[in-house]
C-alpha cells in the first residue's frame, strides 16, 4: 500500500464507468491508496474498489445501466426521481449485485464521502460508517442532485449531492495529511463548466434551501476554479491526474450499454498505461544521505 499519497474520485453519473475502468486497471497491478475521496459516482465506485471487489462497477454501472429501473423519464415527471435510487441503493447492493460489506469494514483504507448541507449550502464530509444502512444511506445522499432525486436526512441534516459544493473532493485528502494526490476525473482537458440552464426553476423549486440555490448556481465557478487548481498543483509535482484523453460521448444518464462499456474499457485501458508513472510519482523521495 502507497504511504501518504491520497485518491480522489470526481462524480459525473454514468460517466462513472470511466472511473471503474481505471479502478479495475488499479486493482489488477496491485495499486492500493491509502486514502480514498468521493463525491457522488466517485463515492459509489470508491466504495467497490476499497472493499476489493474486482468488475462490481462493471456491472453495476453497465450491465444494469439500462435496466428500467436504473433511469426513468417517467419516474423522473412523476416521482421527480430519474434515478432508480431504491434499485441503485437497495437492490443492487442487496440483491443483484451483492456488496461486500464485510471487506469494505475491514479494509485498512480510510474512506470520504462529500455530501452538501442544502440548509447551509457547505459540505459535509463523512468517513465513519456505523452499519451497512448508514453506509449506504451516505452514499445515496451524495448521489443526489436537484431534480434527479429527493435530499436525504443523515443525523439531523438534510444532505444531497457532494458535488455540488465540493465536485473533486482534493480538501479531506489535504487534511489528512497526504503529501500527494492522485486525481481521476470524468472531463477530457480543456473541459470548462457552463453556467446551469434553468436558474429561474432551481429558485422556483428550492426557494426554501436559498443556499442551495445559490450553490448550485456557482457550482460551475467553484468546478472550473478546482480544475485549475489541480493544474498548477500538477506542475508542482503534488498532483497527478488521470482523465478520458478525449471528449467523451457518454453523459450524465447514457443508458445504452456499448458506449458505457466502451468508456468503462478506455478507462481502464488509460488506467493500464499510467499505471508506472502513477506509481513513479507516488513513491516516497529519498533523503539525500549527509556527507
Amino acid at each position: 500500500m502507497m504511504q501518504e499519497v491520497g485518491l480522489v474520485l470526481e462524480g459525473g453519473g454514468m460517466r462513472g464507468a470511466y472511473t471503474a475502468g481505471v479502478l479495475d486497471a488499479f486493482h489488477d497491478s496491485g495499486i492500493v491508496f491509502p486514502f480514498v475521496a468521493g463525491a457522488s459516482a466517485g463515492a459509489c465506485n470508491a466504495t467497490s474498489y476499497v472493499a476489493g471487489q474486482r468488475g462490481r462497477n462493471y456491472k453495476v454501472l453497465v450491465e444494469y445501466g439500462s435496466h428500467p429501473e436504473y433511469i426513468s423519464l417517467k419516474r423522473a415527471v412523476t416521482r421527480k426521481e430519474l434515478f432508480g435510487m431504491d434499485f441503485i441503493f437497495d437492490v443492487l447492493p442487496n440483491q443483484l449485485v451483492p456488496f461486500d460489506f464485510a471487506s469494505f469494514f475491514n479494509s485498512n483504507i480510510r474512506f470520504v464521502v462529500s455530501t452538501t448541507d442544502i440548509d447551509t449550502g457547505e459540505p459535509v464530509y463523512h468517513d465513519t460508517f456505523h452499519s451497512n444502512e448508514e453506509l449506504l444511506t451516505i452514499i445515496r445522499a451524495s448521489s443526489s442532485l436537484p431534480f434527479v432525486a429527493p435530499s436525504i436526512s443523515v443525523q439531523g441534516r438534510n444532505l444531497m449531492d457532494g458535488g455540488i459544493v465540493d465536485p473533486i473532493p482534493l480538501q479531506p485528502s489535504i487534511d489528512a495529511g497526504n503529501r500527494k494526490h492522485v486525481v481521476v476525473l470524468t472531463r477530457n482537458q480543456g473541459y470548462v463548466k457552463k453556467p446551469m440552464k434553468f436558474s429561474w426553476l432551481l429558485k422556483r423549486s428550492f426557494k426554501e434551501h436559498p443556499a442551495l440555490v445559490t450553490a448550485m448556481q456557482n457550482r460551475y465557478k467553484r468546478y472550473n476554479e478546482m480544475v485549475k487548481r489541480l493544474e498548477e498543483m500538477e506542475r508542482n509535482d503534488q498532483v497527478y491526474i488521470i482523465r478520458p484523453k478525449q471528449p467523451l460521448e457518454v453523459g450524465r444518464i447514457e443508458r445504452n450499454k456499448s458506449k458505457l462499456d466502451a468508456l468503462y474499457q478506455q478507462g481502464y485501458q488509460e488506467g493500464k498505461q499510467q499505471e508506472e508513472a502513477v506509481i513513479r510519482f507516488a513513491s516516497p523521495v529519498e533523503e539525500p544521505l549527509m556527507s
